[in-house]
């Protein structure tokens, strides 16, 4: 038998028992040098370098997630936020436009039912003579119940008894997150020289004007600040009376950057710039009659 190879011809004459030539045995160790040193690093684990990319890369996704969150929760809050005052407006309409009285202190006079915006007021805050729960004399509001309360304020506010809503019948102040237009409570004029503010009262014909904003996203605690009740609010808009001191004024654009503001005529609206807006009549106010 001829080798093909010269020095392969000891080992066949040795038979298959007899040691592979030097070539083979290299290539063996290599692969056993390299099957070991795979082993020893499926075994080793991660190194430090390793573990902190990964906790940072677990971070990153983490707060790109609760960003994402977060923002659906603000959306949610809004969205609730514009359902309740879009309630209230529509619970004004029908105060508004029926005939019956459906107020203790709502008054009768002149051309058809005329009542105070106050009234309206009491009637959902369910304070005054519209006060439903005999024998207790404060009352905490559920918030999901209560629809001048936004999701995005405080939940903490209690009713009291046998008090208007002006004298503080919804407290604390600081925690009131929803304002009336104060010019369709109280107008601004002037008597003999002296500007005053004097209360008007409402009808039906208030809903010729829909454009007028009714009630809005407000901040109690700058209220508070002013030395004014939080219950009532408007912008200054030209008037050179007392509204025009800015003292009135103190809207709050807690949903993103945006006031949301229900309208005389029911619907809904959101914006940046609530004294910029053109359909927004701020400087409206109620003939006296």
């Amino acid at each position: 038998m001829t080798a093909p190879y010269p020095d392969s011809a000891p080992y066949l004459a040795r038979g298959p028992r007899a040691c592979p030539p030097a070539g083979a045995r290299r290539r063996t160790l290599y692969a056993r040098r390299t099957l070991h040193a795979r082993d020893l690093h499926a075994n080793r684990g991660f190194t430090l370098i390793e573990l902190l990319v990964v906790v940072a890369i677990i971070a990153l996704l983490l707060s790109i997630l609760m960003g994402s969150l977060s923002r659906v929760r603000a959306s949610a809050r809004h969205f609730v936020c514009q359902n309740n005052l879009r309630t209230v407006a529509f619970d004004f309409t029908l105060f508004a436009d029926d005939p019956v009285d459906s107020g203790a202190r709502r008054k009768e006079g002149g051309s058809g039912s005329r009542f105070r915006l106050e009234t309206f007021q009491e009637k959902v805050y369910r304070v005054n003579d519209f006060w439903d729960v005999p024998g207790k004399q404060t009352e905490g509001y559920d918030p999901d119940k209560q629809p001048l309360m936004c999701p995005s304020a405080s939940d903490q506010l209690r009713r009291i008894a046998d008090r208007p809503c002006r004298d503080y019948a919804v407290a604390p102040p600081e925690n009131v997150s929803v304002a009336f237009n104060a010019r369709l409570d109280r107008i601004s004029m002037k008597i003999q020289d002296r500007w005053v503010l004097m209360e008007v009262q409402l009808g039906a014909r208030i809903l010729e004007h829909p454009s007028v904003p009714l009630a809005f996203d407000a901040d109690g605690a700058e209220a508070v600040r002013k030395l004014v009740v939080p219950y009532y609010s408007t912008p200054p808009s030209g008037d050179e009376g007392r509204y025009g001191t800015g003292q009135f004024w103190f809207p709050s654009m807690r949903h993103e950057g945006k006031l949301t503001a229900a309208f005389v005529g029911g619907y809904v609206l959101s914006t940046r710039e609530p004294l910029r807006e053109s359909g927004w009549d701020w400087s409206y106010q109620p003939p006296v009659e």
